[in-house]
């Protein structure tokens, strides 16, 4: 019989391992006798994955330990969460911060002080929740058919996420969307405010609320305290001082429009974007009737974005509609006006020129400008005619 013979460094290493094993038993014996034995029970069921007889006893080794954080956090995480009951997980791991959010505990083999393991527990368990919502965002482009069918179990994730962190305005903002996709407005405006509510001082939560809230039907001046504590947090985002110049356009306070259009341009680095703001600030001053702003908006407008023939037409509109008022006289563009042929004829001209100078470049609807030059060509002709 062959017998294997152990070298130096084998026998050294076999009694490492040995002691090792002995003092890996010591520390689970030290370990378990510091607990109590309903304590003890219960970890003793989760190493054997008995977790019917884990809830069992960890709600009783609570009341024996009401001081010791561990085991909320324990009962939360192996028991609650496992069977996704995220509002019992939430109330046991506050429960253990309440308790001593500074100790060090064992959870899963690992030491880590309470409020590191519940804010790492907190972020683990609520990125699941949303993530699976996101998921089911992708399946309605692939299957738009059922889009109902996803977002319902859309909104159930975003819900189960608001839980799990109720601090996290954007979920809620998410959620709100999904309940506006579905049709549920009231859903939806209730998910917005909750947002605002449970962060008052994010950007993201108010825009999204103005623009949430104006698609459920509540009126720009509701809307409109949303859009300015955006702005108040974010003064040099153009995408919310766009949106609060429209507001402010929507109520009627155009001169307080135009100041916060001009604000927004000033702040707008993309140039198509600065040409859209400048189109709205064109409309904005043709309304006023105040022309040689108007004028120079769009042209600034279609200066930036040579495709924008909506900007230059724009100015045309604007001349239009003034040689209207000359033609027709009464009441029109914020005054009265007296019939005055020649000066109706004078602006139908300029509006003329405008059209002219848009069928030049845009060739491929040179015959919807052509109709748009023979409406005016026909008002002119009866301006002149008069």
């Amino acid at each position: 019989m062959y017998i294997h013979k152990f070298t130096i460094h084998q026998k050294a290493g076999l009694k490492m391992k040995i002691i090792q094993s002995y003092f890996n038993i010591l520390l689970i014996m030290v370990f378990f006798a510091c607990s109590s034995q309903e304590y003890t029970t219960a970890k003793l069921a989760l190493q054997q994955s008995d977790f019917k007889k884990a809830a069992e006893w960890l709600p009783k080794a609570m009341a024996v330990e009401p001081d010791n954080p561990e085991i909320p956090i324990v009962m939360a995480i192996e028991i609650h969460a496992e069977n996704e009951k995220w509002i019992d997980m939430v109330k046991l791991l506050n429960r253990a911060i309440d308790i001593n959010p500074d100790k060090v505990i064992e959870i899963r083999g690992s030491f880590i002080p309470v409020k590191d393991a519940v804010n790492n527990y907190i972020e683990f368990y609520w990125a699941k929740e949303f993530n699976a919502g996101v998921e089911q965002f992708k399946k309605i482009q692939n299957d738009p058919d059922k889009k109902n069918q996803y977002l319902d179990v859309a909104i159930n994730h975003f819900t189960n996420a608001a839980t799990i962190k109720p601090s996290d305005s954007n979920t809620y903002t998410t959620l709100a969307k999904c309940y506006l996709d579905k049709g549920d407005k009231v859903a939806a405006k209730d998910a917005v405010i909750a947002a605002v509510e449970k962060n008052p001082e994010s950007f993201d939560a108010n825009f999204s609320a103005g623009q949430i809230l104006s698609r459920t039907g509540l009126d720009s001046k509701q809307v409109l305290p949303y859009y300015r504590k955006a702005v108040e947090i974010e003064p040099s985002n153009s995408k919310v001082l766009r949106e609060l110049a429209g507001t402010y356009y929507d109520i009627g306070e155009k001169e307080e429009s135009v100041t916060i259009f001009k604000n927004a341009i000033s702040n707008e680095v993309d140039k198509i974007v600065k040409a859209d703001l400048y189109f709205n600030l064109g409309v904005i001053y043709s309304q006023m009737c105040d022309y040689e702003e108007s004028e120079k908006a769009f042209d600034e407008a279609f200066f930036l974005n040579e495709e924008d023939f909506e900007a230059a037409l724009g100015m045309a509109r604007s001349y239009e509609g003034l040689g209207d008022n000359y033609l027709n006289g009464g009441e029109g563009c914020g005054g009265v006006f007296e019939k005055d042929s020649d000066k109706a004829a004078r602006w139908y001209r300029k509006a003329e020129k405008k059209i002219k100078s848009v069928m030049i470049i845009d060739i491929d609807n040179k015959d919807v400008y052509r109709k748009n030059l023979e409406l005016v060509r026909f008002k002119r002709d009866i301006a002149e005619g008069g």
